[in-house]
């Protein structure tokens, strides 16, 4: 009786055995495993104009414009507000190698709609003409006769954008705080870098 006791044993261990891998099958290395999260995909965008610190900015996919806003520093406080709150969606998701541009106040998009090339309010130009630039230019000139050099009193954005190691960025500061009535005030009041003065000396005049 004990013989077939232990005989019997043997055979149900050796059936439970023979029946494992069934219940609890073996990973091989060809197995393939399942991730257990989404892969983030980052994308690359462009933001400039009225932000602290305008660039190119590596998000998450699936951020949103007022993420890269944040990113880069939030808004400066001269960014036109009124033409920002109309135009631009904040809650819109971003694409790769997408652009933003936040104007500033001073370039006037909010009274000047759907003009691509927009003109400063003219409440910004000198109220009169100074002795250092009078002799050299006229009040709605943007170049000084004889020279070919521009007036940053009187030039447009876009001419100011198109300067060397300028752009849009700085010409939005130089257009905010004319006039300027020489080079001191001018480097001061514009928040220009030396090198960058150093590439347009030659090209403006007040």
């Amino acid at each position: 009786m004990i013989i077939l006791s232990t005989v019997l044993a043997f055979v149900a261990g050796y059936l439970i055995s023979q029946m494992y891998p069934v219940f609890y099958p073996e990973k091989t290395e060809d197995s393939p495993v399942e991730n257990s999260c989404d892969e983030i995909i980052d994308i690359s965008v462009e933001i400039s104009g009225a932000v602290s610190n305008p660039g190119v900015y590596d998000l998450n996919d699936g951020s949103r414009i007022i993420d890269a806003i944040k990113t880069a520093g939030d808004f400066t406080p001269d960014y036109d507000y009124y033409w920002v709150s109309k135009n631009i969606n904040l809650s819109q998701i971003l694409k790769d190698e997408q652009k933003i541009f936040i104007p500033f106040e001073a370039l006037g998009y909010s009274v000047n709609q759907g003009s691509c090339s927009q003109e400063i309010f003219s409440s910004l130009q000198p109220s009169s003409t100074t002795e250092s630039s009078g002799s050299s230019a006229t009040a709605a000139g943007t170049t000084s006769q004889g020279t070919g050099k521009v007036n940053v009193n009187t030039v447009t954005f876009d001419e100011l954008d198109a300067l060397p190691g300028i752009g849009a960025t700085y010409a939005g500061k130089i257009v905010a705080n004319r006039p300027y009535s020489g080079v001191e005030e001018f480097k001061e009041k514009s928040g220009l870098t030396n090198s960058v003065y150093e590439k347009i000396k030659d090209l403006i005049t007040y």
